[in-house]
């Protein structure tokens, strides 16, 4: 019975330190910047940026100005050093109710439904990459056209 625990409890600290360990091995760092599309601000857009290699993913929402700071999914500010494939989205807009309609006739589930994000992209459809450096200002300028 000893043997099994002892051979329990250092298969479970392994398991603590190899997967524990490597949330904290990755180097995150602050990213800002701004979005446009044929030079003008877009506002109030979600981008995601997917780490090609790994998937890691960091996201933002935009202000009126089209300006943007990223947060890594670990709760961080900002994303790992790497290639990125960028996606933006529209956000949903709320759903109006039916004529005639009231807010407590409508299930509560269903009563703040939005319309599906739509994504926006490059008019030939061509992927928006970014890389993040650790050497460069990570002030990142995207003009979608």
């Amino acid at each position: 019975m000893k043997h099994s625990f002892s051979t329990f409890l250092i298969l479970f600290i392994s398991v603590l330190l190899i997967f524990g360990c490597r949330n904290g091995d990755e180097k995150i760092i602050p990213v800002s910047g701004t979005i446009t599309q044929n030079g003008q601000p877009l506002s109030n857009v979600r981008i995601e940026f997917s780490k090609i290699d790994t998937g890691a993913m960091s996201f933002a929402e935009t202000d009126a100005m089209g300006h943007f700071t990223l947060t890594h999914t670990h709760g961080k500010s900002g994303a790992e050093l790497g290639k990125y494939r960028v996606s933006v989205f529209q956000k949903g807009k709320p759903i109006p109710l039916p004529t005639g309609t009231k807010l407590e006739d409508i299930p509560e589930e269903r009563r703040n439904q939005t319309t599906p994000n739509v994504p926006i992209t490059n008019s030939d459809k061509s992927p928006i990459e970014i890389e993040i450096t650790e050497s460069g200002k990570n002030n990142i300028v995207i003009d979608i056209k």
